[in-house]
C-alpha cells in the first residue's frame, strides 16, 4: 500500500522572516521618529531666535529713544567695557528730556527681566515742588523719591552693560532655551 503524501502549501512567514521584518520597521520607525524630533527642535529655535531678534529689537529701540532725547546721563558710565576694575553698569539712569516736567528715567534688571522706570524727586517739607535728583535741603538730606510707573520692557535678559560717554554704548545678551543673541550699539545722545 501506497502512502500518498499530500503536500500542503505553507501560509505565513517564518520566525525568520519576521524577525527580519520586525527588526527594519523598528529602523525605519526610528529614523521617522529621529527626523520627527530633529525638525520640532529645529522649529522650536528658530522661533526662540526670531523672539530674540524681535525682543532685540524693540529693547534697542527704546533705548535710543530715551537715551537720545534725555538732557543728561546721571549714572556715571566707565569709559571701555575691557576694564575689569570698572566694568559696564547694568543699570541706567537719565534726566527724561522728552516732558516739561522734571523726572527720570531707570532702567534696571530684575532676574531675566528688564523694567523701566519713571522716577520723581521731592522734599517732604514741600512735595508738589519737584528737584533734582542730587539735591539737598537745608539740613542736608537728599529729596524723597517717588516711583511713578514700573513697567516691565522685556523678558530673557542674560545680561546688560552700559559704558562711553557719548556715545554711549550698549552691550545685550538675551537667552531663551538653549539660544543665546548678543546684540551691541552705540547712541549719541542729543541734548548733553
Amino acid at each position: 500500500m501506497r502512502h500518498a503524501t499530500i503536500l500542503t502549501k505553507k501560509l505565513g512567514f517564518t520566525l525568520f522572516e519576521t524577525l527580519i521584518s520586525i527588526s527594519i520597521g523598528i529602523t525605519l520607525f526610528g529614523l521617522v521618529l529621529g527626523i520627527y524630533t530633529l525638525s520640532l527642535r529645529s522649529l522650536a529655535d528658530n522661533q526662540n531666535r526670531s523672539e530674540l531678534t524681535q525682543e532685540s529689537r524693540s529693547i534697542l529701540e527704546r533705548l535710543t529713544r530715551d537715551i537720545r532725547e534725555a538732557k543728561q546721563i546721571t549714572t556715571a558710565l566707565p569709559q571701555t567695557n575691557d576694564d575689569p576694575q570698572n566694568p559696564p553698569v547694568s543699570e541706567i539712569k537719565l534726566e527724561d528730556g522728552h516732558t516739561g516736567i522734571l523726572q527720570y528715567i531707570r532702567y534696571y534688571i530684575t532676574e531675566t527681566d528688564l523694567k523701566r522706570q519713571i522716577l520723581q524727586y521731592h522734599f517732604s517739607s514741600d512735595p508738589s515742588v519737584l528737584v533734582p535728583f542730587d539735591s539737598a535741603d537745608d539740613f542736608g538730606n537728599p529729596p524723597d523719591e517717588s516711583i511713578i510707573t514700573d513697567d516691565l520692557v522685556s523678558k530673557f535678559i542674560e545680561s546688560i552693560g552700559y559704558y562711553g560717554q557719548n556715545p554711549i554704548s550698549v552691550e545685550l545678551v538675551l537667552l531663551k532655551g538653549s539660544i543665546r543673541y548678543p546684540s551691541r550699539i552705540s547712541l549719541y545722545g542729543r541734548n548733553f
